[in-house]
């Protein structure tokens, strides 16, 4: 996949996090909004430099894979019923802690 897919395909992420109720799922929407930011920023410093876009390509899809999973997790925690809504917490708080972080560690190599 090429960085401008990447883009189109985190658009439905990016309009999930504008078009999101305040007050109802807050935590899960700033997770999604930090995290989209920072891939959206490690995708624009990787188009200024092809050699490293093909050096951290691994890394890329693998952080394109924990913000849609996470996305597709929010989504199910928000139209799921009311007895299943732990189950969605306890995974999107699983993503959130060992997945998330890794968005994060890409940048700092990146800038670095």
């Amino acid at each position: 996949m090429d960085l401008a897919q990447y883009v189109k395909e985190n658009q439905q992420v990016a309009d999930f996090v504008k078009s999101a109720t305040p007050g109802v799922i807050d935590k899960y929407v700033g997770t999604l909004d930090y995290a989209t930011a920072r891939f959206n920023t490690i995708l624009l410093k990787l188009s200024q430099d092809p050699l490293m876009a093909d050096q951290y390509r691994s890394d890329v899809e693998e952080c394109f894979q924990v913000i849609q999973s996470f996305y597709k997790n929010t989504k199910r925690y928000v139209t799921s019923p009311y007895p299943f809504k732990p189950i969605f917490v306890f995974v999107l708080y699983v993503i959130g802690m060992t997945k998330i972080p890794k968005i994060k560690f890409l940048l700092e190599k990146i800038n670095n």
